[in-house]
């Protein structure tokens, strides 16, 4: 494997299957970066950060003989996102990250159907759906600027600065599309009294 490519995701998989070691090297050099991004977004620790993208790593070694991802970036993504958000719960009383999930999720929990849980109820496959039906009609930007807050969990000035907007019309544009986004799932039958106002 060449040093200034790196490996394909088939590749990865491949040699996670077969239980190589390379696979956790190749991991980190394609996607360590981004995954390392994820975790400081919603955890803002250096230390929790690193050891959420070591666990990540861990999760898809001891997962991959049952698991073939149709996207490696994803099913990483998602491992990584997951563990950095059970370790905010585990440390709420610490208040460490300045609440940057906390205020993500309130921010969404108006318009998705009300549960103590709001993030694994993101997970769940219905409510998942419907949430991606309404994000493939958005133009590319939109969608980009939706999933880098709330799947991502980046600041509002940092969207800004990536998209050439203002933090102002980033917060405009996502408050428009959360009432959108309740619409939507209002219009795919779920009730206002399962929706959070």
């Amino acid at each position: 494997m060449a040093a200034d490519f790196p490996p394909t995701d088939e590749h990865i998989i491949a040699l996670y299957q077969q239980r190589s070691e390379e696979a956790i090297d190749a991991t980190y050099q394609k996607y360590g970066g981004l995954l390392f991004q994820l975790a400081w977004n919603i955890l803002e620790n250096y230390e929790d950060a690193e050891e959420c993208v070591n666990d990540t790593c861990l999760a898809a070694w001891n997962d991959a003989a049952d698991v073939r991802p149709r996207s490696l970036k994803s099913w990483l993504c998602r491992i990584v996102r997951n563990e950095a958000i059970d370790r905010v719960r585990q440390r709420t009383s610490q208040k460490r990250g300045d609440g940057n999930v906390d205020v993500v999720l309130d921010e969404l929990a108006f318009c998705l159907p009300s549960d103590e849980d709001t993030a694994r109820k993101l997970e769940q496959q219905e409510l998942a759906s419907a949430i991606s039906a309404y994000l493939r009609e958005q133009p590319r930007n939109r969608r980009t600027i939706f999933l880098q807050r709330y799947y991502f969990a980046s600041t509002t000035s940092d969207i800004a600065a990536e998209q050439g907007m203002t933090s102002e019309a980033v917060r405009q544009l996502l408050y428009r599309m959360r009432q959108e986004l309740k619409e939507h799932l209002q219009s795919e039958g779920y009730r206002d009294d399962e929706l959070e106002f």
